[in-house]
């Protein structure tokens, strides 16, 4: 919502945004691609920019927001100058190869070591990129291809996975007047010349991040969550099929390609499930901020939860209840969801533990940690 206001003709007020350092980073990379952008307590007013008429280097901080670096490459090709993309953590590391690839292809500049340059517009055409990457690719052209002079066609190679993410931001760009054809299951049609138009909007509740709530509701006492639309394209309000899966006592098995954000806390859910998960689709948790398969299997196992992997899939025998005879340490990995799963599989838990690295809640979800005490979860924090 942020990048289509500050795209659009004119002043929108995107409403029912909670700050975190990825919306920051999107915000400040925006205010440096040239839109005018006001931050209050719950909103931001935003006056757009006319991307195409952009001039002179520029510097974009996405710090380690992977959605930011890849929303925003093809709009940053448009200005009339040098782009250099700064990050930290994993980022430069996560895979860029698609955008490589596209702008060589284009004899366009391209250039990644510590930090990305790029060079040179993206054209209007035929585009053709793999589906089961990251649908950040697809995104990041489709923010891009209907401000070109003339029109494209996206084909999505299968298998294309996290396909509701797609669709999540065919519907933004439709509240902002962009209209994408969907041809088939695996093309779309981008009509040129297209105008972002200002708009009001309200971001809907977040279903990843609800997730841990409707976890620790299953394992442990009803959690009543506000402000989700039940009819929502989010792929991860999958959470709510998934939980009705575990009211039966059987082995139950998950598809994460759809939902790859709700992998670390499926593990807590899996382990506390007295029969055998496995979960199918998980190699992209490889490459988030961690290795989220390493990174869960690392922490579990200090709680002796019987957990393997291979590279796609992740198989969990669980048990009932989890106790220990001394303090159980858990480290974050610098990573939100590994320190947020592991934050309720503690609070299931029938003895302590600390999790270390905590503040990597500050990606993401930076007041949930306040949203566990606000509903009697027995945290103490310590700076």
């Amino acid at each position: 919502a942020i990048i289509c206001a500050s795209l659009s003709k004119g002043v929108s007020k995107v409403g029912n945004i909670t700050y975190s350092k990825d919306i920051d980073a999107t915000i400040s990379c925006m205010e440096a691609l040239g839109a005018h952008i006001e931050k209050f307590d719950t909103y931001c007013i935003i006056s757009g920019t006319d991307i195409l008429n952009q001039t002179g280097d520029r510097c974009l901080d996405c710090h380690e927001s992977g959605s930011t670096l890849r929303f925003l490459i093809p709009l940053a090709s448009q200005v009339k100058g040098k782009v250099t993309f700064k990050g930290q953590g994993r980022l430069m590391s996560r895979p860029m190869e698609i955008y490589e690839t596209l702008f060589k292809n284009q004899n366009l500049v391209y250039q990644q070591e510590d930090t990305i340059q790029i060079q040179g517009n993206l054209k209007p055409g035929y585009y053709s990129i793999k589906g089961d990457v990251s649908s950040q690719f697809i995104s990041g052209l489709l923010f891009l291809l209907p401000l070109l002079k003339q029109d494209s066609t996206l084909e999505i190679l299968p298998p294309y996975e996290s396909k509701s993410y797609v669709d999540l931001t065919l519907s933004m760009l439709k509240q902002f007047q962009i209209q994408i054809d969907t041809l088939d299951e695996t093309h779309y049609f981008i009509k040129g010349n297209q105008v972002y138009q200002a708009k009001d909007v309200l971001v809907e509740g977040d279903y990843s991040q609800m997730a841990f709530f409707a976890v620790l509701s299953h394992l442990n006492h009803p959690v009543t969550c506000l402000n989700m639309d039940p009819e929502s394209l989010q792929g991860d309000k999958a959470i709510l099929s998934i939980l009705k899966d575990y009211e039966k006592k059987k082995d139950v098995t998950i598809d994460l390609s759809n939902c790859p954000d709700l992998g670390p806390v499926l593990c807590v859910l899996a382990s506390y499930h007295p029969y055998k998960t496995t979960i199918l689709h998980a190699q992209r948790l490889r490459m988030k901020e961690s290795d989220r398969i390493e990174a869960m299997e690392t922490e579990l196992r200090k709680w002796k939860v019987d957990i393997t992997s291979t590279y796609d899939t992740i198989t969990i025998h669980g048990k009932n209840e989890y106790k220990m005879d001394e303090m159980v340490y858990i480290h974050g990995h610098n990573d939100h969801r590994i320190v947020m799963a592991m934050c309720i599989f503690g609070l299931c838990a029938k003895s302590e533990s600390i999790i270390e690295d905590a503040q990597a809640i500050t990606k993401s979800y930076p007041g949930f940690f306040k949203d566990i005490l606000n509903i009697n979860g027995k945290v103490t924090l310590y700076d």
